[in-house]
């Protein structure tokens, strides 16, 4: 599996030319592509010289929209593959591979209706991304307080979502967070084995832990904290399984809250010596 830091996650304020030297040091080798890099292709070029130089491997590659959004109605859906299409070129000729949506765990339609509307949604961002060599996977989300946000809950869990992925009948494999995988079903060990049974599917590793005190259907998507820090959800162990699994997939930190606060105040060199150390305590070396 490839370690890899992720400035959009960790909230880094820091140009991946300035970050690419400090990962070659501390031993991480990737880097995700941040924000609209890929619209700016001169940028786009200098960034990948300076992470060749250093040895450091593309990331992921950050999409245009959220493209299973109540809220990104057809109009709007038809510009975003257009943009899609554009990146995808982008990522395609700087070696870019890797890809991924949440899907809503509620919506505004019935169930059966909503996976409809998703399948002929994600057939078409599917198709665009596996043309241009990119693997994309889809994140189911845990937290109750997301399957209660519209009228009608969907899908939640790792099963659910590979069901999706099927539906679809493209190459769609799975973004799996720990945090979500938690709160969906207080850390279910089946969906372990599970994604296990699927290890070619996973496309990437989401690392974090939850709130102590607060039930798994009480925590909030937005307030998490950083893998291992609280012992709650073994992320040690999840990562151990998978990667012996032979999975090629990346895995890198995403705490959202305080963790993003904590980290895009810190300098770069603080933070890529700090997110060194996290990796250390999920890879069971400190």
């Amino acid at each position: 599996m490839l370690k890899t830091l992720d400035v959009s996650m960790l909230g880094l304020p820091h140009d991946l030319r300035t970050l690419a030297p400090l990962c070659r040091r501390h031993g991480i080798p990737a880097l995700s592509a941040a924000g609209n890099l890929l619209e700016d292709a001169q940028a786009a070029r200098e960034t990948d010289a300076v992470l060749r130089d250093n040895g450091i491997s593309w990331g992921l590659m950050p999409m245009p929209a959220d493209f299973y959004s109540w809220e990104l109605g057809d109009e709007a859906f038809e510009e975003a593959l257009k943009a899609l299409e554009r990146r995808a070129a982008a990522a395609e000729a700087l070696g870019i591979r890797y890809a991924y949506n949440h899907v809503w765990s509620s919506g505004p339609r019935p169930y059966d209706e909503n996976f409809e509307w998703h399948v002929r949604r994600l057939r078409r961002v599917s198709r665009i991304l596996h043309e241009h060599g990119i693997r994309y996977g889809l994140e189911f989300l845990g937290p109750h307080e997301l399957q209660r946000l519209q009228p009608h809950p969907f899908i939640h869990t790792l099963a659910g979502i590979l069901a999706l992925a099927d539906a679809a009948d493209t190459p769609v494999g799975v973004a799996f967070d720990t945090f979500h995988w938690y709160c969906s079903s207080n850390g279910d060990r089946d969906a372990l084995l599970y994604m296990e049974q699927h290890i070619d599917r996973l496309v990437m590793l989401h690392l974090n832990d939850a709130v102590a005190g607060v039930p798994y259907d009480e925590q909030h998507d937005l307030e998490r904290r950083l893998p291992m820090e609280t012992g709650i959800i073994d992320s040690r162990e999840i990562l151990a399984r998978f990667a012996s699994k032979g999975s090629d997939a990346l895995y890198m930190i995403e705490p959202f809250e305080p963790g993003r606060t904590h980290f895009h105040a810190l300098s770069a060199e603080d933070a890529v010596r700090e997110a060194v150390e996290i990796f250390a305590r999920v890879e069971g070396k400190s």
